[in-house]
């Protein structure tokens, strides 16, 4: 991390893209044009994975409609982007400072345990929700012990409590995920009567934002260009693994299938487009990537029929990996992770027109089954992944047809489309109905808000979770800044009335 003084300079030194000066800071309830602060759950750079690739892209929209956008990442960044301005990782100091001078603040995943300041905002609060990763956890830490893994279960649920608590907006993915997510706000308590006077259907509490796609076309599909590495020929029937090789996924069904298909003419490739992560902190436990070497080496299958990227592609060059494929592959295994969650490289596929095999049962299979984009096979059946395979290899018209309705497909589903509930909020952003004002805000008067037995006993739970987790101290002081604060909103209150 820099120093908070040199982020600090990077993201603030002299006018913004507006060529207003960066003191002209106006309350979100009077803006037009709104400046945006993005704070990113990874690596926001030329390399980037699909959390840092999502809050890029809805920067890019909001800038598109004309907002001054601010991206925070962690570790140092070497991206840049017209209307976007992308920021290294702040220190906390920096960070409260850069968010306090912006209109409008969106995060996912843990950055509200990153910077506690972004509790206490007085700009409308977005939480991007399209990562289920409480569940996702659930699977990557199966291999501690139970002691440990309960810990750090009631760790993320508390960061996830909070953002639920806190958000006044909430995106996520699917309509899959918005049934989730609005099961956890009703556990939250809001659902309730302030908000649904303002809107039953809660679409102005949480709506979906899909991953898009760009509106440019992918580069196109050439045969005589294959990927760059030795061993795969011009000839040859490719098919790609895009992103990372998780514990989640299953990529050893996928190999023994391809082991199967010896036969099959032309030569079946598989390419794994990338077995490291652009975040080096992602640690190894989330990786198969051992096991899977481990048995295409046995297998003899490695550089001869499975070949392995050891680099992470850079985000603006994967369309020369897309247009060197033939069929986009994912495999995954049956469990409430794959349900709920959003394969956000299958878009790429989409994107490069390319036909899909995928394993059953989420977001993206019931797609490829509706509109016949290619093959759906049940989880760990390495019989039905070469059936599959077979059947792509047996007709390049059959190729051709399918490629023709994923990109018919791909139309559906631009940045553009996506974000458009988005881009609609961040327009008029709001703060949610039931959210206590907060200090300096306008009120409509009334007394101090008196906290129910619920409330009470959420802040024991919160301080209880504060002391087990980082001491007496620590939580004494967050105790007094709560004091302080409410004693201010009080004085707001009561001024507002007289």
């Amino acid at each position: 991390m820099i120093s908070d003084a040199v982020a600090w300079r990077a993201v603030t030194a002299g006018p913004d893209p507006g060529g207003r000066p960066r003191s002209s800071f106006q309350p979100w309830y009077l803006a037009e044009v709104s400046r945006v602060l993005i704070v990113a759950n990874d690596v926001v750079a030329i390399r980037m994975a699909g959390p840092g690739i999502r809050c890029f892209e809805l920067g890019r929209s909001l800038a598109a409609d004309g907002h001054q956008v601010t991206l925070v990442g962690l570790g140092s960044t070497d991206l840049a982007s017209p209307g976007i301005t992308v920021s290294p990782e702040l220190g906390p100091t920096a960070l409260e400072r850069l968010a306090r001078s912006h209109d409008l603040v969106l995060i996912e995943g843990l950055a509200l345990v990153r910077y506690p300041v972004l509790r206490e905002l007085d700009s409308p609060l977005v939480v991007d929700l399209y990562d289920p990763f409480p569940i996702a956890l659930l699977g990557q830490e199966e291999h501690l012990g139970m002691a440990e893994r309960e810990r750090e279960d009631f760790q993320v649920r508390e960061a996830v409590s909070d953002m639920l608590r806190l958000g006044d907006y909430f995106i996520c993915a699917s309509e899959t995920q918005r049934d989730l997510w609005l099961g956890s706000l009703l556990a939250a308590g809001r659902l309730n009567p302030r908000n649904w006077s303002r809107d039953p259907t809660f679409r102005q509490l949480i709506d979906v934002v899909p991953f898009g796609l760009p509106e440019a076309p992918p580069p196109a599909r050439d045969r005589g260009s294959r990927l760059p590495l030795p061993g795969v020929e011009q000839d040859d029937l490719v098919l790609l693994w895009g992103g990372g090789i998780y514990n989640w996924f299953d990529p050893l069904t996928l190999i023994q299938a391809v082991a199967r298909v010896e036969d099959v003419s032309p030569p079946v490739k598989l390419v794994f487009m990338s077995t490291s992560h652009p975040n080096s902190g992602i640690p190894p436990k989330m990786w198969i990537t051992r096991k899977v070497l481990e048995l295409s080496d046995q297998l003899a299958l490695t550089g001869r029929r499975v070949f392995f990227n050891a680099d992470w592609v850079p985000y603006q060059e994967r369309g020369r990996w897309l247009a060197g494929a033939d069929c986009g592959v994912s495999t995954h295994f049956e469990n409430a992770e794959t349900h709920f969650s959003f394969r956000t490289r299958l878009l790429d596929y989409l994107w490069a027109g390319l036909p899909i095999i995928c394993t059953k049962g989420d977001h993206f299979a019931h797609l490829v089954e509706e509109r016949e984009l290619g093959w759906t096979v049940p989880p760990k059946d390495p019989e039905a992944l070469e059936a599959a395979i077979r059947e792509l290899a047996r007709s390049r018209t059959r190729r051709e047809e399918i490629s023709s309705r994923v990109l018919a497909q791909a139309q559906e589903l631009t940045w553009d489309r996506a974000t458009s509930p988005l881009r609609a909020f961040a327009k008029a952003p709001f703060r949610a109905a039931d959210l206590p004002r907060r200090p300096g805000r306008p009120t409509g008067g009334g007394s101090p808000h008196r906290p129910t037995v619920a409330e009470v006993l959420r802040l024991g739970r919160r301080a209880a979770a504060s002391w087990r987790r980082d001491g007496a101290a620590a939580t004494l002081r967050r105790a007094r800044s709560w004091w302080a604060r409410r004693r201010r909103q009080g004085r707001s209150d009561k001024s507002g009335t007289q």
